[in-house]
């Protein structure tokens, strides 16, 4: 099955879209049939020659990291997050996805998770990294590890199909563990009062808690502040939509309609507790004990979590463009290179003990991150921002550009910082160059093409080694059609 679909109809002339593992004739002539033909690559041209040189920066980010080791479930392949983090980190794992499935073939795309449940607890929750000496940890302050691993299995899925979710992992399905999984988050970090799911004070989505100027930041303990935040109750809510999907999917009525209920009590209390009409995004977080700040913490635009309420369907539609115009309007303010600045306005001067985070526009704490800049662009493109969109992806395209490479983390200014080769940036550039600008959304049995192209002249080819899917287009605007 396939659509084709354009915001700006009867503007373009659309040249050619193909969904087959063999060739199939050019629906129009192209200049260059050889691009339109079946082939086992993923490239294109753009006029905007910036975003071709940020798809060799995202190619290159995946090479550098690409791993291969014996684990416990036998040859396990996936990507390091970043020169920084060798190991296979959950969450920046599944943010790799959206790049990984057009370049790497299925044991890149799903082996790392199956290794990753090999590690599960006994009760049900998992590790945040491991690595090819059979070690693992887990950074307790977060709570988007389980939710990752749900999320990375639906990507799969809708990939690879409802059939690999029966794979055995140590006597347990694959469905099974990943159900086990979100349990542990309703039994160990859900907050009654609230109906929401807690975690600890951090910076938005971060995993460096305010106390602690160690190592220990990353770990609860007795002087661990809670709270429940807009980027857990989001995280949340997709994975519960995504579990309720693949238990439909492998024959499980009941069990779906119960993650949907839950994925709509969160989003419900959500709307209560976190929702700020008068602002026009989500506030960080709500505290769960007595702390209190000199400072108005509910002014904080937190990239992360307001981007994740988009993208999970936690927002309703006019939340999700009162949210864009916010982040938009942040950067005029703060005067970001990009979109991409996590935390505006930062926490003040010496808040965060740890010498990471105690600066503000330091790291998490107002960095720029294009792991959560590319997710709102993606955000922009789907729901009527496609022009600012591309704009604002060339500003990280020339940003990235400029510093040779894709960085955990920037300065205001954009220079490079943290670790290089950052494998989660790589991912979300990439869903917002190719399921975004481009417009290719393909899973294993339905193509569509949703180009935002505007006035740009490009020819573009992607193919998926898992399921031996491809499609092209060459796309050029019919100016004279113009009103």
């Amino acid at each position: 099955m396939s659509m084709i679909k354009s915001p700006w109809s009867g503007r373009l002339v659309l040249v050619l879209f193909l969904s087959a593992v063999s060739p199939i004739p050019s629906l129009i002539a192209s200049e260059k049939t050889n691009e339109l033909a079946f082939g086992t690559y993923t490239d294109f041209r753009s006029s905007a020659k910036e975003f071709q040189e940020l798809f060799k920066l995202i190619r290159l980010t995946l090479r550098h990291n690409a791993v291969s080791f014996q684990g416990k479930t036998g040859t396990v392949q996936g990507f390091a997050a970043g020169t920084a983090y060798p190991q296979i980190w959950l969450r920046d794992a599944s943010t790799i996805i959206p790049a990984s499935r057009f370049l790497y073939e299925t044991p890149f795309l799903r082996s790392w998770l199956e290794e990753h449940l090999a590690f599960q607890k006994d009760d049900g929750s998992v590790e945040d990294w491991i690595d090819s000496r059979g070690k693992s940890d887990k950074n307790t302050t977060e709570t988007d590890q389980e939710t990752s691993a749900v999320h990375a299995a639906a990507q799969i899925t809708q990939i690879a199909g409802p059939s690999w979710l029966e794979t055995t992992i140590r006597g347990e399905t694959v469905l099974s563990r990943l159900e086990k999984a979100l349990e542990s988050v309703l039994r160990q970090r859900f907050d009654k009062a609230h109906g929401l799911i807690t975690g600890a004070h951090t910076a938005d989505w971060g995993d460096v808690d305010i106390e602690d100027p160690d190592q220990n930041a990353i770990y609860v303990d007795q002087k661990t502040h809670w709270t429940c935040d807009i980027y857990d109750q989001s995280q949340f809510c997709g994975a519960a939509e995504d579990l309720s999907w693949m238990l439909s999917a492998c024959g499980r009525p009941d069990r779906s309609k119960f993650w949907k209920e839950q994925a709509s009590l969160v989003r419900k209390n959500a709307e209560r507790w976190l929702w700020q009409n008068d602002k026009g995004f989500y506030r960080v977080h709500v505290h769960l004990d007595s702390l209190g700040h000199d400072f108005d913490e509910d002014a904080m635009f937190a990239m992360g979590g307001n981007a994740e309420a988009i993208l999970s369907g936690l927002a309703a539609e006019d939340r999700c463009r009162r949210i864009i115009e916010t982040a938009l309007a942040k950067q005029k303010e703060f005067s970001m290179s990009t979109i991409s600045g996590s935390l505006l306005p930062p926490y003040p001067k010496g808040f965060f003990k740890h010498p990471m985070m105690d600066q503000p526009f330091e790291y998490q704490n107002g960095g720029q991150w294009d792991w959560f800049g590319g997710k709102i662009v993606y955000a922009m493109f789907e729901h009527g921002f496609s022009r600012v969109a591309k704009d604002k992806l060339l500003e990280i395209a020339r940003k990235n550009i400029a510093n040779k490479g894709l960085y955990e983390w920037d300065s205001p200014a954009g220079q490079g910082r943290g670790s290089a080769f950052y494998s989660g940036s790589a991912g979300s550039l990439a869903k917002a160059l190719f399921e975004g600008y481009f417009g290719f959304k393909i899973a294993k049995d339905f193509l569509s093409l949703e180009p935002k192209l505007g006035e740009d002249r490009a020819a573009a080819h992607v193919y998926v080694p898992v399921s031996g899917l491809f499609a092209a287009y060459d796309y050029q605007w019919d100016g004279k059609k113009r009103p």
